[in-house]
């Protein structure tokens, strides 16, 4: 028996979304909700902008060596916010690794 059907039967039992979640187990009282309404699953959302320091991470740089690529045009950036905050274009990082570093990422 699927979890969407243990919804459905626990439903129709008399049991509320939150105690169906807890049954279940692993999904929440939302998600019974929309089992339940028939809404598909919720597809992750991808991370289109990156942050300075998920960039370095990712790179394996100091965070200071982001934000000089970044200053000096080298790694193309987005500022945003009054406060300037960076941003960088997942398909930008995917580039930058190509055309310096000869490596190819591919996503899953």
């Amino acid at each position: 028996m699927s979890k969407r059907d243990d919804v459905i039967k626990l439903r129709g039992d008399g049991l509320t979304y939150e105690e169906i979640a807890e049954r279940v187990g692993g999904i929440t009282k939302e998600r019974v909700r929309q089992i339940l309404k028939g809404n598909p699953k919720p597809k992750p959302r991808l991370k289109i902008m990156l942050t300075t320091g998920e960039v370095s991470q990712l790179l394996g740089v100091h965070i200071n060596t982001v934000r000089r690529w970044s200053r000096t045009g080298r790694l193309p950036a987005y500022r945003i916010s009054t406060r300037g905050d960076r941003r960088f274009r997942r398909e930008d990082i995917d580039s930058f690794l190509k055309r310096e570093w000869g490596v190819l990422i591919c996503h899953s």
